[in-house]
């Protein structure tokens, strides 16, 4: 009866912090005058929108999203893949577009 109980509850904790990553290559980097900034990658072939350089957006700070910005830009000079990693369920090719995205928990660079 333990080993069932440890059994379910380790699928059950699984589920709760379900997340999702995509490795992709970084097509457009694009920063308007307000601040925002959406990217078009691989894994998604539209725009998402990732942070705000003049404010604070879904709890990415303006310093965050400017090193975001410069990485990805290197990334994208370089011919290097990106990481976007996610908390909650979905997928690169589900990824909502332009505002509607969630905030990404990292993002990084891979060589």
């Amino acid at each position: 009866m333990k080993k069932l109980f440890l059994l379910i509850s380790m699928v059950l904790s699984t589920n709760a912090y379900a997340a999702f990553n995509c490795s992709v290559y970084v097509n457009r980097v694009l920063v308007y005058g307000d601040g925002s900034v959406n990217i078009l990658h691989s894994g998604r072939n539209d725009f998402t929108y990732i942070c705000n350089t003049k404010g604070t957006w879904k709890g990415i700070d303006t310093v965050t999203c400017s090193l975001w910005v410069g990485m990805l830009q290197s990334t994208q000079n370089n011919a290097r893949r990106a990481i976007f990693y996610y908390g909650g369920e979905g997928s690169c090719e589900t990824l909502p577009t332009y505002g509607n995205a969630p905030a990404p928990v990292y993002i990084g660079s891979i060589k």
